[in-house]
């Protein structure tokens, strides 16, 4: 009999109709690698890049445009305020739907600014993974922000240490898993980086005996330290006759953008630095670099341009932000990676590598066998692995019941809310008073109401035979059954006052 795989929902909080930011690809490059081990459907706000290239890997594609709370990330106050205004939005009973006519066997939930998914699935049942790629903000209120994350997540993976550390909590500690982002080096068209590296420069107008010192981000603003990079590069060029300039990504802060080529602009050395805007081929464009920056002033979740640059054998000087500072110890490159803002340390270290041309060859083809060694696929597969064999080992929870503010309490089933007319029906559909969920009143209104669960108007005959037993010497002629008033009695026992009910059940047993 054919096996079939466990489904998952992926839930992607970015679609880029123009390119794939470094999110999107490390999260449709893990997706990748789950096809083996789980059925898998991406589920992404609008059309665009990330949407096109699952679907041509035979992955399954919802567009759902779910809000997004950037509050949670930046640990501000508000952020419980502004996950309940999201949940009054239409988008959010759409969820509820989703889930319950999928019934994935897990979920995916990608970055911290994605909470909704994870809220509605843990709702109902579902285990969810949810994946760190950036860091919390550092606030007094990172903690409540770490609570929400602790509430609703059963696995946390981590790209990095650093997306880790601030969920590192008792609670948490047992849910994290460390699983570093890596490539498809045969992607990577080895054979082709000569031709590659000959048209590039030739197009860049870059002499071979010329050293092209690198610049890459997807989207320039300034925490991504161009202005430092710039700093560095006009007091580089004045020491290295030689040097070169290569800026590659798209400015999403034009002024801050023109003050930075300013920095080039006052002493004339504009004719020594390129810029291309938009590269969807970077795998054509580190070939022809000699020498990699990355400056970055925010602390990285991971930092994938860093390792880029090492796996296409390149020289790579970074400062010590996140994520980059783990790419250098973990790869022996703790030599050349200056402290976060030391512009001097940059110079420093870009300087010494151009200095000394078998210096530059000789670090760049270190770092090419020790990304391979510590970041390559099998490294990466092997992680992922484990990690699935340990979602796969927990299983499905418990379907969840709820309760909001009245007595009754409802079981989801194929988009609908059924409530339950009796506890003898809760019980015969498998439920326990632990099982029940209390939720608030707006959660049970974005859900259409089902069939009531139970027989109406009299309670099922073994349920009436336990009771005889139970009440022995009670005449069942004076119990009512199925009238409205028992149903909501016997309701309001399964929630919070069912111990309560219990006990009352056993001292009428002694009495009697």
């Amino acid at each position: 009999m054919k096996q079939t795989k466990p489904k998952m929902l992926i839930f992607s909080h970015i679609c880029s109709p123009q390119y794939v930011t470094g999110a999107e690809k490390l999260l449709l490059f893990m997706v990748r690698e789950l096809l083996p081990m789980f059925a898998c459907t991406l589920i992404v706000p609008r059309e665009g890049v990330i949407a096109g290239n699952a679907r041509k890997l035979g992955i399954p594609v919802i567009v759902l445009d779910i809000p997004l709370v950037v509050p949670l990330y930046l640990a501000l106050p508000h952020m419980h305020d502004e996950i309940a205004e999201k949940q009054r939005e239409s988008s959010w009973p759409e969820l509820l739907l989703l889930l319950s006519r999928e019934q994935p066997s897990c979920i995916l939930v990608n970055t911290c600014v994605h909470p909704l998914p994870a809220m509605a699935a843990n709702a109902l049942g579902i285990p969810v993974i949810w994946s760190a790629m950036e860091a919390l903000r550092e606030t007094p209120y990172q903690s409540l922000a770490v609570s929400v994350i602790e509430q609703y997540a059963d696995f946390i993976v981590g790209i990095s240490e650093a997306t880790l550390a601030p969920l590192r909590t008792p609670g948490l500690i047992p849910k994290t898993s460390l699983i570093p982002p890596s490539w498809y080096q045969q992607e990577l068209q080895p054979d082709s980086w000569p031709q590659h590296r000959a048209n590039r420069r030739s197009h860049l107008g870059i002499q071979e005996q010329e050293r092209l010192v690198g610049y890459i981000s997807s989207s320039i603003f300034e925490a991504k330290g161009l202005e430092h990079f710039m700093q560095m590069a006009v007091r580089v060029a004045l020491l290295h006759p030689k040097a070169k300039f290569l800026i590659v990504g798209n400015p999403v802060d034009e002024p801050y953008f023109e003050r930075c080529l300013d920095i080039a602009r006052g002493p004339g050395l504009m004719d020594r630095f390129r810029w291309l805007r938009f590269e969807e081929q970077v795998a054509t464009v580190y070939p022809a670099m000699d020498l990699l920056v990355v400056p970055s002033l925010a602390a990285e979740g991971f930092g994938m341009t860093a390792l880029e640059g090492m796996a296409f054998g390149k020289a790579t000087v970074v400062y010590g932000s996140g994520g980059l500072a783990e790419i250098g110890r973990a790869t022996g490159n703790e030599n050349y990676v200056a402290p976060t803002g030391d512009v001097e340390g940059l110079i420093v270290r870009v300087s010494s590598l151009l200095n000394d041309e078998q210096a530059l060859q000789a670090v760049g083809a270190r770092n090419a066998r020790q990304a391979q060694a510590v970041f390559g696929i099998a490294a990466y597969r092997d992680r992922l692995r484990k990690f699935a064999d340990m979602v796969k080992a927990q299983g499905h929870r418990r379907a969840k019941v709820f309760k909001g503010s009245g007595p009754a309490v409802y079981m989801p089933d194929r988009g609908a809310l059924r409530p339950f007319r009796t506890m003898e029906a809760l019980a015969g559909a498998g439920c326990r008073p632990e099982d029940i969920s209390s939720v608030p009143d707006a959660f049970l209104a974005a859900w259409p109401v089902g069939e009531p669960i139970g027989e109406e108007g009299s309670a099922p005959r073994q349920a009436r035979r336990r009771r005889g037993r139970l009440r022995s010497g009670i005449r069942r002629g004076k119990r009512r059954r199925g009238g409205k008033g028992r149903r909501a009695r016997s309701i309001r026992s399964v929630g919070s006052g069912g111990r309560r009910a219990a006990g009352g059940r056993k001292r009428r047993r002694k009495t009697s």
